[in-house]
Parts: C-alpha cells; sequence; structure tokens
C-alpha cells in the first residue's frame, strides 16, 4: 500500500479547491476521518479564505415576480439564484423579506411587514443563514422625516483583514433623501451599542439629489451611495461622521451606472457605465475631490462581442459587489450575466425576459464543512452517524 499522505500535505492540496463550488470539499472531507478532521478543523476555515482572499459569488438574491400554480396570479417575493447547483438558501428565510445589502455570508433585509406599520417606523433584520442565525435591529424611528432610501451592511471590527467579516461587529448605515427638502440624512446602527444613531444631514444645494438607490461601495474609511436620477454620489467619511457629494465624470451622466471598490488599487473608487453595448469604467482616488478632474477612465467591454444577447438587448440596470471582489451583474431587457471586471469573464445567469427580475443583491461567500456540536471525530472515533453541515 502507498503510504498515507500527512495531513499538512493534504491541506496544501484541498487549500487549491475551487471556493466556488462548496460540493468538493464535503465530497473530501467524507474521504476518510483524517481528511474530514484537517478540512473540519477551526483553523482550515481561516486558512482556505486567506489562500483564496476573495469570496466566490455563490448566488444572487432578488425581488421578483412568480406565477402561483395554486391560486394561478402572480406573486412578488425575494428570490435565491443560485450560481451553483451545490448551494442554495431556504426560501422560507427569504419570501416575507427584501434582501438590501450582503457582507460575506451576512444578508441584511428590511423587513416587509413594516408596510402594515406606520410609515416613520423601519425594522431591518441581519440573518446569518450558516449557521443560521436572525437578528432584528431595534426599530428606526424617522419621526415625520420621508424618504427615498437604501442601507448598507458593513464590517465594524478594527484591524479587519476582512476576509471573514461575516461573524464580527457590523454596521448599518440607513441613507435617504427626503424629495420635498432635498436634505439628505444617514443614520447608523452599531451591533456594539445596539442603538441607532442621530441622524446627519447635508442640503443639496441644487436640489438634484431625489433619493439614494442600492448599491454602495466601502473605500477604506468612506461608503459611497448612488443617487437616484443625479449626476452625484453621496460621500459619508466614518472617521469625522462627514457627508459630502461627489461628482460622476459628465460624459457618463444619463446612464445605466453602479460603484465598486478597486481590489487592485485600494484607496481607489471604480465607476461602471454602459452606453449602447459597452461598459466603461472608471476609477478615482477616494476622497474630496469633485469634477471631472479626479475621475479615470480604465477599461471598455464591448458587451455584444463578450455575450451576442446583448445585441438585442437594452441595458437597464447594474449591480455591483460591495467588496473588492470587482464583479458587476448586467441586467438586460432579454439577459442577466455577471463580468468579472478583471478577468473580463462571463457568467451567463438568464437568456430571456428579464421584467420579473428587480433589486439584485450579489451574495458572496466562502462554504467550508465543519463537525456538529460535540462530534467525537476529533478524538479518534469513527464516522459512523456523524454529519457534515456546510
Amino acid at each position: 500500500m502507498l503510504p498515507a499522505l500527512s495531513e499538512d500535505l493534504v491541506e496544501e492540496i484541498i487549500l487549491r479547491f475551487p471556493p466556488d463550488d462548496p460540493a468538493c470539499l464535503l465530497g473530501a472531507a467524507l474521504v476518510c476521518k483524517d481528511w474530514c478532521r484537517v478540512i473540519c478543523g477551526p483553523g482550515f476555515r481561516s486558512r482556505f479564505r486567506e489562500f483564496h482572499r476573495n469570496p466566490p459569488l455563490v448566488g444572487i438574491i432578488y425581488w421578483g415576480e412568480e406565477a402561483s400554480t395554486s391560486h394561478g396570479v402572480w406573486i412578488v417575493k425575494t428570490n435565491f439564484m443560485p450560481l451553483s447547483t451545490t448551494f442554495t438558501l431556504p426560501s422560507a428565510k427569504l419570501s416575507r423579506r427584501d434582501a438590501i445589502d450582503t457582507l460575506h455570508s451576512r444578508i441584511l433585509f428590511w423587513d416587509r411587514e413594516d408596510m402594515q406599520r406606520p410609515s416613520a417606523w423601519m425594522e431591518f433584520v441581519v440573518w446569518s443563514p450558516i449557521p443560521s442565525l436572525v437578528l432584528r435591529l431595534p426599530l428606526l424611528l424617522l419621526g415625520k422625516r420621508r424618504y427615498a432610501w437604501t442601507a448598507a451592511l458593513l464590517c465594524a471590527t478594527a484591524s479587519c483583514n476582512h476576509l471573514d467579516c461575516g461573524s464580527g461587529a457590523f454596521l448599518v448605515i440607513f441613507a435617504g433623501t427626503n424629495p420635498a427638502t432635498g436634505l439628505t440624512s444617514v443614520y447608523i446602527y452599531s451591533s456594539e451599542q445596539n442603538v441607532w444613531s442621530e441622524p446627519i444631514s447635508i442640503q443639496d444645494q441644487d436640489r438634484s439629489v431625489h433619493g439614494i438607490i442600492r448599491p454602495s461601495a466601502r473605500v477604506g474609511n468612506t461608503v459611497y451611495f448612488v443617487c437616484e436620477a443625479s449626476n452625484k454620489l453621496l460621500a459619508f467619511e466614518m472617521g469625522n461622521q462627514q457627508l459630502s457629494f461627489v461628482s460622476i465624470p459628465s460624459t457618463c451622466r444619463n446612464c445605466s451606472f453602479t460603484v465598486f471598490a478597486i481590489a487592485e488599487d485600494k484607496g481607489k473608487l471604480g465607476y461602471a457605465v454602459t452606453q449602447d453595448s459597452k461598459l466603461f469604467t472608471w476609477s478615482r482616488d477616494a476622497g474630496r475631490l469633485d469634477g471631472d478632474a479626479g475621475w479615470t477612465q480604465r477599461r471598455v467591454f464591448e458587451l455584444d462581442k463578450l455575450i451576442p444577447s446583448c445585441i438585442r438587448s437594452f441595458v437597464d440596470e447594474l449591480y455591483a459587489t460591495t467588496n473588492n471582489r470587482g464583479v458587476v451583474i448586467v441586467k438586460g431587457r432579454h439577459v442577466l450575466f455577471t463580468l468579472d471586471l478583471k478577468s473580463g469573464k462571463v457568467t451567463k445567469l438568464v437568456d430571456g425576459c428579464t421584467k420579473h427580475i428587480y433589486d439584485v443583491v450579489l451574495y458572496m461567500g466562502f462554504c467550508t464543512p465543519s463537525l456538529p456540536p460535540n462530534s467525537k471525530l476529533a478524538s479518534g472515533h469513527g464516522m459512523q452517524q456523524q454529519s457534515l453541515y456546510l
């Protein structure tokens, strides 16, 4: 018989398994108890994340319509579309809530039951599917203020390398504009204090900002939000708690666009915009610079050559990841696909009508097996009656 591989060598091999297919790790963990001990050990998860750095995109969460077979009518609910056949999310946890943002494995929801409450109240929920933990945030009391709004879920752990932000302290930043007054405000929730802050506000002098829409992008200590029907971005500097507006490139106005953080250039804000059948990316140093002087065009993607369906599909929405992954979702009227801005790789999600898909949120995370509580495997017992959890 060939000698058994050492556990160190087994780990070096398994660390190189693709992170976007959880079934590979699960299958390896079932080979034998020694491999299972390595993969389910407390240190493997962190080393796996550190080796691959950026979490894979495992699916999208969207707000959409589908036909009800029992009633013969269309119902609207939140759905999950996996990119891998080996990963899914429990639909019962999704359907009643509207997904707003994600942070690694955590998902920020707006509780749709708020529609039955006075509009001055808002309640958010943070859900960690693995393991299944649901945290209801305190009610956000807005008084008589009315907002066109969005929210961002952010890591709050000091000196975090952002490889595993799914278990530490977090922040929720609510950002909204009162269309009647042009006043834009943010409220900050801290999981450590379990309380919402008082509002921090800024007045849009030319009244061109009518609301704040998703997604957001964090660059260093600054969070950027997309302003609805405007040529501006909202910037919130978390250190000094200040708000400011940043202009987008003048050649990109009146187009579908989104913002993202650039992984290979730390400290730079990315901007993606579609014009006709092309997607342009721009970048700028994070800071208070304004106008076109701060923006530099980076790349141009010819979408009709990358994916022929774009020839017949007007692009009407763009979504980007809120971390450094550098992936955008491009939604046309007849196609939905992902585009990796670094490699140029395209993954088609839907080839057909997409009018039933709205408010796409990208779900990213590492899925590694772990043993159930009180497992005896680590002490040398066999694998009989043992289960593995992702």
